[in-house]
């Protein structure tokens, strides 16, 4: 284990003292991946409960390379860190997580993400009056035995005061496969962010433009895309393919756009700190997952103004209305993939009435929603009252 805070474990931030005396206390726990869309939630939460003068508290018990970021990236006063990369380390974290809620006594525990799911389960009860947990239904195709996986997480869930779920799919999962108790389980969708640009002028001269923004692992289904992106190629003269962001998958894939004599077609961007640059110069958005829980990409495309067509799965039919805001295909079928891509980019006029529906859609997908709707549900549990939320409800 190795720790990035200069701050003593054993002593709370003299910041996070100085809060009134009656300011809840909120703890987030994260299984950190680097900053993506769980990540930059935490940091918007942060964000709402520094303005409100909440006392916080960040524990970051399991950590890849990249988890600075969300270091770099929280405004929170009090920020407790700790790396561990090896399993035998578990009882170590287990015992530090519990350490550090214990000293900082919070009223409530978020936790984020199924390594900090699971850990929790074991540390929470008797740590905070509440505890809650924000499930994204992640991880399964990258264990050694997903049946495990599907046992540990009901295992863990139902140890919670209350389980969030990220899309009405998952919430689904949770209360039919998983069987959660339905009054337990709500769900808050994770939002977008950022400040997208306006669309660049499509000329004549303007390359037919499809971009995917989407970690490099193989359930993003990059590999299905590249398959359609041949069809396209041939039937869309000048077409490009950009694809940004990077993981374990690129090597091959850049392998197979170089065997299939795509490599001048196929543009990889690599991790970029501004996505809407991409966006803005960009005509559809692909997305081709085999599992989706939800998908971020998805609404920082439609918010940029970009048709979208993206695979049937998860919580993507929850985002995109198959004709109006973009296409849904079935998962692994690259040859009905490529027949939407073609379609768009030789359909300017229907491609705009998308880009416009899209844009309007994506409002009320606003990180900022997903702020105020945690917020209200953090004020039930510290009254203590019912949580009970039917999906119909939720998904209003």
């Amino acid at each position: 284990m190795s720790r990035s805070n200069s701050r003593s474990s054993k002593t709370p931030a003299p910041a996070a003292a100085e809060r009134p005396a009656g300011a809840p206390r909120i703890a987030y726990v994260i299984s950190c991946r680097g900053l993506g869309g769980a990540e930059e939630m935490v940091a918007s939460l942060l964000d709402e409960g520094e303005a409100r003068g909440w006392r916080q508290l960040v524990l970051v018990p399991f950590a890849d390379a990249a988890s600075p970021d969300l270091e770099r990236r929280c405004p929170a006063p009090s920020y407790g860190y700790m790396r561990c990369d090896r399993p035998w380390r578990v009882p170590a974290v287990r015992s530090w997580v519990g350490d550090r809620l214990g000293e900082f006594e919070p009223d409530l525990v978020h936790v984020v993400l199924f390594h900090a799911t699971v850990l929790m389960a074991t540390v929470a009860r008797g740590r905070a009056p509440r505890v809650l947990t924000h499930v994204y239904g992640e991880g399964v195709g990258q264990l050694a035995h997903p049946r495990a996986r599907t046992r540990l997480d009901r295992w863990a869930v139902r140890r919670f005061d209350h389980v969030s779920a990220i899309s009405d799919s998952v919430h689904r999962f949770l209360t039919g496969v998983q069987g959660v108790p339905a009054q337990s389980v709500g769900r808050i969708r994770l939002g977008w962010r950022g400040e997208p640009l306006p669309r660049a002028p499509r000329g004549e001269d303007t390359p037919p433009t499809i971009v995917c923004v989407a970690v490099m692992r193989h359930e993003k289904g990059h590999d299905i895309l590249l398959r359609a992106f041949s069809s396209v190629a041939r039937e869309v003269p000048g077409a490009r393919l950009v694809l940004v962001g990077d993981g374990p998958s690129r090597p091959g894939l850049e392998a197979r756009a170089e065997s299939a004599g795509l490599r001048d077609r196929v543009h990889f961007a690599g991790r970029v700190e501004d996505i809407w640059v991409y966006l803005r110069d960009a005509d559809v958005f692909a997305l081709a997952s085999y599992n989706e829980a939800l998908g971020i990409g998805i609404m920082e495309a439609m918010a940029a103004g970009l048709p979208v067509v993206a695979s049937d799965v998860g919580g993507i039919p929850e985002l995109v209305e198959r004709g109006v805001t973009g296409e849904l295909f079935a998962r692994g079928d690259h040859e009905q993939l490529a027949r939407h891509l073609i379609d768009l980019l030789r359909s300017p006029e229907r491609s705009s009435r998308m880009s416009a529906a899209g844009q309007q859609a994506a409002q009320a997908m606003h990180m900022h929603e997903s702020v105020r709707e945690y917020f209200a549900l953090y004020g039930e549990l510290l009254a203590g009252g019912s949580v009970a939320r039917p999906l119909s409800a939720a998904a209003s």
